[in-house]
């Protein structure tokens, strides 16, 4: 890589607001994390109490699963898409975006 492109990479607009986004969303992460206990606790306390985990409870933790994990693929360049609040809290056009090796082509 020679100076004139790495000059263009650090000087990139594009690349600055998407680690703006990252920082952000890494935030996010660390709380949503938090909450990700909350629930294990939560759903141990109703398991306990009542023998099985509480149907609601467990449908918010699916969502939330979801939710992290599309923070994750944002977070490693696997995906373009910012998760909420840029989009719906349960949007299924997330679709991972596969980049073929250049060795995997025939």
């Amino acid at each position: 890589m020679d100076n004139e492109q790495l000059k263009e990479n650090m000087s990139n607009k594009n690349q600055w607001t998407r680690i703006i986004y990252m920082v952000l969303f890494a935030i996010i992460l660390y709380l949503s994390m938090m909450v990700v206990w909350l629930v294990v606790l939560v759903q141990l306390l109703f398991a306990l109490i009542t023998g099985k985990p509480n149907q609601d409870i467990a449908d918010f933790a699916a969502d939330l699963s979801q939710y992290v994990y599309r923070v994750v693929a944002f977070l490693t360049y696997t995906s373009e898409h910012r998760p909420f609040p840029f989009n719906d809290w349960k949007s299924n056009a997330f679709q991972p975006e596969v980049r073929p090796d250049k060795d995997d082509t025939l």
